[in-house]
């Protein structure tokens, strides 16, 4: 078929295929069930996801030296005191500090995080807990059912809007815990165009699995 995919028995109720950002594909079945034939049956979904991993790599592959930070590459520099200049889109870096870089990233989105998340959740009728930022492995944020907040430090490897649509659909579940259609109705007034976010999203999640300093952050 000349698709390479790997196998994985479960006790789920239905058989599900994962393809990871780097293009590895993972076939979730039950014990007995016939993982071949779901392969050839979504052949070809998976070799179009596959198709735009592969495009993805080609394009932002490049540019893994540089910062992706609020939609753009910025260029570290060394220098002997560290800043930030969006107009040139350089970031300064005494000795490869990336510990100085990852603090102030983490200062930037939490000063935007506790005023639009304090906005929304007026707006809303709804109240949170607490804010958490860290770094998650598969998701931009997630909402606990207590009410806390979490956002992965990789929003600010994104467009200020795209982190709008984020908070948005994060503080909508407080009022509405699933995806119903009450929760859609509630995003879509606030941010109508949320289902071109959700492909940018997506595109700019691969471009992170290419980008160096971004995997040097998660490390440090």
């Amino acid at each position: 078929m000349g698709i390479e995919y790997r196998v994985i028995l479960r006790d789920v109720k239905y058989p599900r295929i994962e393809i990871s950002p780097l293009g590895e594909v993972k076939v979730i079945v039950p014990p007995n069930a016939d993982a071949e034939d779901l392969v050839k049956r979504k052949k070809e979904w998976i070799e179009k996801k596959i198709r735009e991993i592969e495009e993805a790599k080609m394009k932002f592959l490049p540019l893994s030296n540089k910062l992706l930070l609020n939609g753009e590459f910025y260029e570290l520099i060394d220098s002997e005191e560290f800043g930030v200049n969006p107009k040139f889109h350089v970031i300064l870096l005494p000795k490869d500090d990336l510990g100085t870089l990852k603090r102030w990233l983490k200062s930037q989105l939490r000063e935007e995080l506790e005023f639009k998340v304090r906005l929304f959740s007026s707006v809303f009728g709804v109240k949170y807990r607490k804010i958490y930022i860290r770094f998650q492995k598969t998701k931009w944020a997630s909402c606990s059912e207590k009410g806390n907040l979490s956002f992965n430090l990789m929003l600010m490897a994104l467009p200020e809007e795209l982190r709008d649509y984020i908070i948005i659909h994060e503080v909508a579940h407080l009022k509405f815990q699933k995806h119903s259609r009450a929760f859609w109705e509630l995003v879509r007034e606030y941010y109508p165009d949320y289902m071109r976010a959700q492909k940018e999203l997506r595109e700019y999640w691969l471009a992170l699995q290419y980008n160096e300093v971004w995997r040097k952050l998660r490390e440090v």
